[in-house]
């Protein structure tokens, strides 16, 4: 019942985090508009960054979530659902009036994996900073004489 309960609590966090995510995306247009689109590998990459920046602060704070609400040994290993879903199931849609380019696809690439890696990697660093706080505590060691 508890791999259930976690599976459902990574969904929860997903869904909540799009939602947040919505309220985030007008905020990086501005930022989007100062990319200077020089057709370069750096310059696709920081786009996409860019363009992703609301959905992979929302998909950082559902990793941590799910991290602190699932107990276990390895609780950010459910927040790979989070991003699997942030891949799969993205509310990103690209529409090109010509073919697109290789810069456009590398910028598009990013721009949906992006959100994914902001999301392990928060899941990590909170799981991380959790267990060095359980470690700090000692640990009894039992006798031998017992």
């Amino acid at each position: 019942m508890s791999k259930i309960q976690n599976i459902l609590t990574s969904f929860g966090a997903f869904w909540a985090s799009l939602w947040i995510a919505r309220l985030l995306g007008a905020a990086p247009d501005k930022l989007i508009n100062m990319v200077i689109r020089d057709e370069t590998v750096l310059s696709a990459f920081a786009m996409g960054v860019m363009s992703s920046m609301g959905r992979s602060f929302a998909a950082a704070l559902a990793g941590i979530l799910v991290t602190l609400v699932i107990a276990g040994r390895k609780s950010w290993l459910w927040a790979l659902i989070v991003a699997v879903l942030y891949v799969v199931d993205a509310p990103v849609r690209h529409h090109w009036g010509y073919p697109a380019a290789a810069w456009d696809w590398l910028w598009q690439s990013v721009d949906l994996a992006f959100p994914a890696v902001a999301c392990v990697a928060a899941a990590l660093i909170t799981a991380r900073l959790r267990g060095k706080k359980g470690d700090a505590e000692p640990v009894v060691q039992p006798s031998v004489a017992g």
